[in-house]
């Protein structure tokens, strides 16, 4: 005896037939649900790792700086403040660097970045900076000896050290570009603030030594001049007419 395709029998298969087409199709979107899901967490994981990396990696270089800074103080017979801020700016590298000499006490601010490689589903991604404000503290106790102390603060506190940064930058490539003969107080107030709108820069002092110049700039952070963000610079140039030859470098000093 035959079935027809329309016994009971050819309809159980086809209704489990149609089931497993069913269960199938349900299980490949939910396969690639979490496949997704897992390169999502995968992801976000090993972003957050190399992340830490990072944030670690300035935490490091924010504690060796305190620690040389601390030996190069102590290490230097000097007592004047341009030297001193000389050597702490050696280490921190901060654009702003106060001095409180009733307290004896130094504080450098300084931006610090590390960058990671971040991971993404789709295409792009790439590097990823972060950031952290710092100050280091270098005072000098009783005993003669210095101790520097480091302190994480709001990125706000670094703004105005990364605009006098940013300036100091700018006047080395300006004073670069200027010929021996230019290099007078008038001339290089004259190239930085060529329309005299501004009161960023304030050239204090100009002077030759052999094929040696140095320039004293007051670098502030703001043109108004009841702003307190304020580093003075001492500027060098060689005088040497090759141009390959100009090269411009920049130290903080205390006064200027």
């Amino acid at each position: 005896m035959t079935h027809t395709p329309n016994s009971p029998l050819a309809a159980r298969r086809f209704t489990r037939r149609a089931a497993t087409g069913f269960l199938i199709l349900l299980i490949i979107p939910a396969g690639l649900l979490a496949y997704f899901w897992y390169s999502a967490w995968h992801i976000s994981h090993v972003n957050d790792q190399r992340k830490q990396a990072a944030l670690a990696s300035i935490v490091d270089q924010a504690r060796h700086a305190t620690n040389d800074t601390t030996h190069a103080l102590n290490a230097s017979s000097a007592t004047d403040a341009n030297t001193l801020t000389g050597a702490i700016w050696q280490h921190t590298h901060a654009p702003l660097i106060t001095y409180d000499a009733s307290g004896r006490t130094f504080t450098a601010t300084v931006f610090q970045s590390a960058a990671y490689n971040e991971e993404v589903l789709l295409p792009g991604g790439g590097p990823v900076t972060v950031n952290r404000c710092y100050t280091f503290t270098s005072s000098r106790g009783t005993s003669a000896s210095w101790t520097t102390t480091m302190t994480e603060q709001n990125e706000q506190v670094c703004r105005p050290g990364q605009t006098i940064d940013r300036r100091v930058t700018l006047a080395k490539e300006r004073i670069r570009n200027m010929a021996a003969a230019q290099l007078t107080r008038a001339d290089v107030t004259q190239a930085l603030d060529p329309a005299h709108q501004q009161d960023t820069y304030v050239v204090k002092d100009t002077a030759r030594d052999g094929q040696t110049a140095t320039i004293s700039i007051l670098v502030r952070a703001q043109g108004d001049v009841s702003a307190t963000a304020a580093q003075c610079y001492q500027f060098t140039r060689h005088l040497d007419t090759n141009n390959a030859e100009r090269a411009a470098t920049s130290i903080p000093i205390s006064t200027c």
